[in-house]
């Protein structure tokens, strides 16, 4: 009961981080977690040694996070928007949509740990932290493309993962991004990254970009897939009317 207690808490400090544009001070969360001084002492200092946040004279900061931080780092920043995003998804996935594919990415995770529960879909991926989830969920539903191993992103990239991903067709596939092209299309973080973006889009029947908005504000030097080969975006709705525009015109546009 601590423990969910403990986890429930600190992403809550994340929350109020991300509301408090990356920056809150410590009275301000002692006063919203109504919790003694040195509780959130010992939450604090877990939490900068995980690397999520910065300790700096009496108040918080989010940590930096890019496309070169660990994915376990990464899929604790915005957790709640994340997961908004992840369950509408799901309302873009039909019955008849047997075979997703999964990028990598954070919030492509927390679609894939709700599809997980779903026994009747079939799953294949690029990304070892996704193909552990399911293994976690004692889910065997899920085929992994193997490759070359990226430690950052715990993400399988180069000829293997693309080959094996073009032998499959699928209904829908769902891309992660580290950042987006303005009025291009989503980002990618090597070559190799954009080719599987590729080979996602060819092959599937749909194609779902999943970002919190804060990848608005992060650019790539490679660009992954235009927004004219996306069906749908799905972010969040703290996004700027100026980027909005940007996806509007080239395709569909949910924000939640």
């Amino acid at each position: 009961m601590r423990t969910k207690q403990m986890v429930r808490r600190r992403d809550r400090i994340l929350e109020l981080l991300t509301q408090s544009e990356n920056e809150i001070s410590v009275r301000k969360l002692l006063e919203e977690l109504q919790v003694s001084d040195e509780t959130l002492r010992k939450d604090l200092v877990e939490m900068e040694r995980q690397g999520t946040i910065l300790r700096k004279h009496g108040r918080i900061l989010l940590a930096d996070v890019s496309a070169d931080d660990p994915l376990s780092i990464r899929s604790m920043q915005n957790l709640a928007t994340k997961e908004r995003i992840a369950r509408e998804v799901l309302n873009h996935i039909s019955y008849s949509d047997e075979c997703i594919g999964l990028d990598v990415g954070s919030t492509v995770w927390y679609v894939a740990k709700l599809l997980a529960e779903d026994r009747t879909k079939i799953a294949i991926t690029n990304s070892l932290e996704i193909s552990t989830l399911y293994g976690q969920n004692n889910n065997n539903n899920i085929y992994c493309t193997g490759g070359m191993l990226r430690s950052v992103d715990k993400g399988f990239y180069g000829y293997w993962a693309c080959d094996n991903l073009r032998k499959v067709n699928m209904g829908v596939a769902v891309l992660g991004t580290p950042g987006i092209m303005g009025r291009k299309g989503l980002g990618a973080i090597s070559y190799d990254d954009k080719e599987l973006k590729q080979i996602y889009v060819k092959n599937s029947q749909k194609t779902i970009a999943v970002f919190d908005s804060t990848k608005c504000n992060c650019t790539c030097l490679i660009d992954g897939a235009e927004w004219e080969d996306i069906d749908i975006v799905i972010s969040d709705t703290n996004m700027s009317e100026e980027d909005r525009d940007k996806i509007r015109s080239r395709t569909r546009l949910i924000l939640v």
